[in-house]
């Protein structure tokens, strides 16, 4: 277990990459504190927001309570105001029957306009005036009788009992107490009330209004789901309702609220119907009505859940947020680290470059920046140093080879001249010594290290020339090289060390001592190829894998000391891609080409 705890700890602490361990880093930060915190609150926070939802509910129920007393104190206000009306007081005493025709008429205009300009309010859909028969005079007219009915009309509906019954005045009537005719066509809801009775018979003042109105009231302030308001009377008829079949199921009389609650005004739990409910009771002033409001626990739960959720969703969307930044912050940090370990790490396989930020950064890693490009700097400049001691040394090398290779030819010309003069052959001895001046004149002429393709050719021509003056012409050479590569560059004494092998290692150990050089070029990509190719006695495969290390014994007179110098030159020159490969068959020649970046001279 102690191993494990510590191959764990190791990983995160060498292992992990910055980035990532500052994110695991960050995110415990954040993550573990609220996990603690949220397991101890939990419960407090989840009780708080149930008694929260129930105090919200119970300040709802009020205000929908006092929103209700506020529409119909504007109905029985509106009944105050027709009753106390002057021309009301003129048209309904005991000595209304006196009055003129025309005063009656006056009196009935003023009433009409009234009651259209009460009409007009949002809650209230029609008044009516019911008139015994002793006042059927009132009912004659078309303009009279869209205000004033008989009371035969209404002599059968349920609230023309009570007020007969009982000893009252007003009354509020749900639908239940209106006649069909007074439902249909004038409004579902009034409130009635008795403004005469005497010798001459009843006035009954009717104002309709809609409960659509206090339905819109209820069903605003239920905001909770499986929670319903209901509006209940005094003889326990449902006047209005946000959620008719709510109210059904939750329905309760005036009695069992009573017992159940303990008293009005009042907001608390009960056990109903196998289910616990938050029952609120209120009465509605002025009015026989109670205001019912009742809220189901499990709405109360839900709705604890979906604050709980609608918390979780914010607490992740802080957390992400957070987590952004820390990975914004953390980046911020990492990725110049990793990017200068990239450039310390690319020192293995090549120089140091300097780390080019895009803007400029003052902390600590911004001073770790500074550093490097201060150490890159000066690592460079040694490096450029070296570079340039290099090659200073690699062309004291280089004019070492050449040296090599100088005196080589030359004893093999002199001696070749040599030869001439002994066989008396005074024209060539000439021709031989004005040929080997000028090919060293072309040689000695320059001072540079490097010709063009086109010089070279000049100058194994003039060797071959020599060779065939001493051979008696039996070589014959071709150049059958492109004129587009003549300006290339290639170093000087390249070509001439390879012709001579080919002639005195291939041709010359013939039995006929006679054969053909060719010479060949073309561009490979970004390299010049040049190649020589002979026909004569060729080498086997031990002889090719020798013969460029220097190690090849000759099998006839002169050696190989041009042909490993040459290419030991190039190498140094160019690199060790570049240089000589052989091709050979035993009897049937050797292919040697030479292979150079393609740089114009």
């Amino acid at each position: 277990m102690k191993r494990f705890c510590e191959r764990i700890r190791d990983k995160y602490l060498y292992d992990i990459r910055l980035q990532s361990k500052l994110l695991i880093s960050h995110g415990l930060l954040i993550f573990l504190p609220t996990i603690v915190l949220s397991f101890f609150v939990y419960n407090n926070f989840y009780d708080s927001i149930v008694s929260d939802t129930i105090l919200e509910e119970q300040s709802l129920a009020g205000q929908t309570a006092s929103s209700i007393e506020e529409s119909i104190a504007s109905v029985m206000q509106a009944a105050v105001s027709l009753e106390e009306s002057s021309a009301a007081n003129w048209l309904f005493p005991e000595y209304s029957y006196q009055l003129s025709e025309t005063l009656v008429q006056r009196n009935i205009n003023v009433l009409i306009k009234e009651t259209k300009d009460l009409c007009e309010s949002e809650m209230i859909t029609d008044i009516r005036f019911y008139v015994s028969d002793s006042l059927s005079f009132l009912v004659d007219g078309d303009a009279r009788s869209s205000l004033f009915s008989p009371l035969s009309e209404v002599t059968g509906t349920y609230w023309y009992g009570i007020f007969s019954s009982r000893s009252i005045s007003t009354l509020l009537c749900p639908s239940l107490y209106l006649s069909v005719t007074e439902e249909a066509g004038r409004g579902d809801l009034a409130y009635i009330t008795q403004i005469y009775s005497g010798v001459e018979g009843e006035v009954y003042l009717a104002i309709y209004f809609s409960q659509d109105k206090l339905a819109s009231i209820l069903s605003a302030n239920a905001n909770t789901d499986n929670s319903a308001y209901y509006i209940l009377n005094e003889r326990d008829v449902v006047v209005s309702t946000s959620d008719a079949s709510l109210s059904g199921a939750y329905y309760m009389s005036n009695e069992t609220l009573s017992e159940l609650v303990g008293g009005v005004n009042i907001y608390t739990t009960r056990s109903y119907l196998s289910d616990n409910i938050y029952v609120g009771y209120y009465s509605i002033p002025d009015t026989d009505w109670h205001l019912v409001s009742i809220l189901s626990s499990t709405s109360l739960v839900q709705k604890g859940r979906n604050l709980v959720l609608q918390f979780i969703v914010l607490y992740i969307a802080f957390f992400l947020l957070a987590f952004a930044i820390s990975i914004f912050l953390s980046r911020s940090i990492s990725l110049r680290i990793t990017a200068l370990s990239e450039k310390m790490h690319s020192i293995h396989n090549d120089r140091p470059e300097r780390f080019e930020s895009a803007k400029p950064a003052h902390d600590e890693i911004g001073d770790l920046i500074e550093t490097y490009n201060y150490m890159s700097d000066e690592i460079n400049q040694l490096l450029d140093q070296q570079l340039k001691n290099a090659e200073v040394l690699k062309l004291k090398e280089f004019n070492a080879l050449q040296s090599q290779i100088n005196p080589h030819f030359l004893y093999n010309t002199l001696d070749m001249i040599n030869w001439l003069a002994q066989i008396g052959k005074r024209k060539e001895v000439t021709q031989a010594v004005q040929a080997l001046s000028r090919f060293y004149k072309l040689t000695l002429s320059r001072r540079d290290t490097n010709g063009s393709v086109a010089e070279e050719l000049e100058h194994v021509s003039l060797y071959v020339q020599l060779q065939n003056m001493r051979y008696e012409n039996r070589i014959d050479f071709i150049i059958d090289v492109p004129d587009t590569l003549a300006d290339y560059e290639i170093p000087r004494l390249t070509l001439q060390p390879i012709v001579e092998n080919c002639i005195q290692h291939g041709l010359m150990e013939k039995p006929e001592k006679a054969g053909t050089v060719l010479i060949t070029g073309w561009l490979e990509g970004e390299d010049l190829v040049l190649l020589i190719s002979d026909d004569g006695v060729g080498m086997s495969s031990e002889q090719i894998a020798s013969i460029l290390s220097g190690e090849r014994k000759p099998t006839g007179g002169g050696s190989n000391v041009g042909i490993y110098n040459t290419h030991a030159r190039l190498q140094l020159l160019y690199g060790e891609r570049y240089g000589l490969s052989y091709e050979s068959q035993e009897g049937q020649g050797t292919n040697t080409q030479i292979r150079l970046p393609a740089l114009p001279h």
